[in-house]
């Protein structure tokens, strides 16, 4: 996991995010309140980029939300008791079917990650699984992070080729 100085990070974009979203046709102070909550999604993200991509993780965030809150205006503008606008989305918790379907094929892949070389399970379980970073593998299997990345594109090759084969 990489580490951020969000305060840092905070002092020296939290005045350009405003503006970028404030150009998008927001109110100052739902422009603050995304802001606010983008840090907040820093704050609280296990698993962020390297400090060098930083800035456009934030623009990206910041952008993300600014999407959402125009699609939760879009739902309640359809609605006159906005309390109970949330009544007319669509219950997105997946059927039956899709629950035997999706443990099906993690069964499937359960069983074509048994039969991995054991260099290229190991990094896909840690990249996949336990969500380690090429480096954090390279340093946990002293490996070059190359390698951990190399062995990364051959374990999803060999899934690919076995799921595709099933």
């Amino acid at each position: 996991m990489s580490h951020w100085d969000v305060n840092k990070l905070f002092r020296l974009y939290q005045t350009r995010l405003r503006h970028f979203v404030q150009r998008r046709k927001l109110s100052w102070h739902m422009a603050d309140d995304i802001v606010q909550d983008t840090f907040l999604r820093v704050v609280a993200t296990p698993s962020l980029p390297e400090p060098e991509f930083a800035k456009s993780y934030l623009y990206r965030t910041a952008n993300n939300l600014v999407i959402d809150h125009f699609r939760r205006e879009r739902i309640l503008s359809f609605v006159t008791d906005a309390d109970k606008a949330f009544e007319f989305v669509a219950d997105d918790t997946p059927s039956p079917e899709q629950i035997a379907w999706s443990r099906q094929e993690l069964a499937r892949l359960q069983k074509i990650l048994k039969t991995l070389p054991k260099p290229q399970r190991e990094v896909f379980v840690l990249a996949r699984v336990e969500g380690l970073t090429y480096v954090q593998i390279g340093e946990k299997l002293g490996i070059p992070s190359q390698t951990a990345f190399s062995r990364m594109v051959r374990a999803l090759s060999l899934v690919k080729q076995a799921m595709d084969q099933a």
